[in-house]
């Protein structure tokens, strides 16, 4: 191959490349934080333990990452299952999410929480840069396992009882009563009661005070439930009857 010919092929590949040379030059120019990013992102971690009630490691929990605050869909991630030290893990790429921790009895991951399964309420917003690694503990708790932390435990507290009724006046079963200071709550409320039975009796033990009450079927309650009932408590009472919303 003469020199003449060899001048010729390199300048006619030359053109052939030059607008893609121009183009990679310009998105590098314009752009030099997102291609740098594309070209060396690396996922961070979120990791953590889930504990029950009484600061014991849970088995077999997970939690479900989003990246939206709408928790009411599947999740984007999933972590591993828990360990028995209830340690969890999972990689995510950079940005903003949601957290919940679920421990489902039955071992599945759709559908509804049945009483036995465990929740950690209110999604936890959190960031992950590239390559980051973030820390949290969540707290997961059935609706027995709530009322239980709330059992009568010195003459201080006062017993409340009453019926969770629909609508229409009829007892409701599987709802339970809630108490708090404040008409909304984080969380979880206060006070809490064990699940009804077919006459939708409640128990609740609670300081004397004033708080708001109400009822749900669901567990944990939806994100900024009202509730709706305020009343003085000085002494035991009875006959507090609460209307569950369906």
């Amino acid at each position: 191959m003469n020199d003449e010919y060899c001048a010729g092929f390199f300048m006619k590949s030359a053109y052939r490349l030059l607008p893609i040379t121009i183009f990679m030059l310009a998105f590098w120019g314009f752009c030099p934080g997102q291609t740098s990013r594309l070209l060396a992102a690396e996922p961070g971690v979120l990791q953590g333990k889930i504990l029950d009630v009484f600061e014991e490691p849970v088995k077999s929990a997970e939690v479900y990452v989003f990246d939206s605050p709408d928790v009411k869909r599947p999740a984007d991630f999933i972590s591993n299952r828990t360990t028995e030290g209830g340690s969890f893990r999972v990689k995510l790429p950079a940005g903003d999410y949601w957290a919940v921790a679920i421990f489902r009895k039955g071992g599945g991951r759709f559908g509804p929480l049945g009483p036995s399964d465990k929740h950690s309420g209110d999604p936890v917003a959190f960031e992950i840069a590239d390559a980051g690694s973030r820390l949290l503990d969540f707290t997961v708790v059935n609706l027995r396992e709530a009322a239980r932390k709330h059992e009568k435990k010195s003459v201080e507290l006062i017993k409340v009882t009453g019926k969770v009724v629909n609508q229409a006046g009829a007892p409701v079963e599987m709802a339970y009563a809630m108490a708090h200071k404040m008409e909304q709550f984080g969380t979880i409320p206060d006070y809490i009661s064990a699940w009804t039975a077919a006459q939708g009796d409640f128990t609740l033990y609670l300081e004397p005070g004033r708080y708001y009450l109400g009822a749900s079927l669901g567990f944990p309650p939806k994100h900024g439930y009202n509730l709706k009932i305020e009343q003085q408590f000085t002494g035991d009472t009875d006959k507090v009857d609460l209307v569950v919303d369906q």
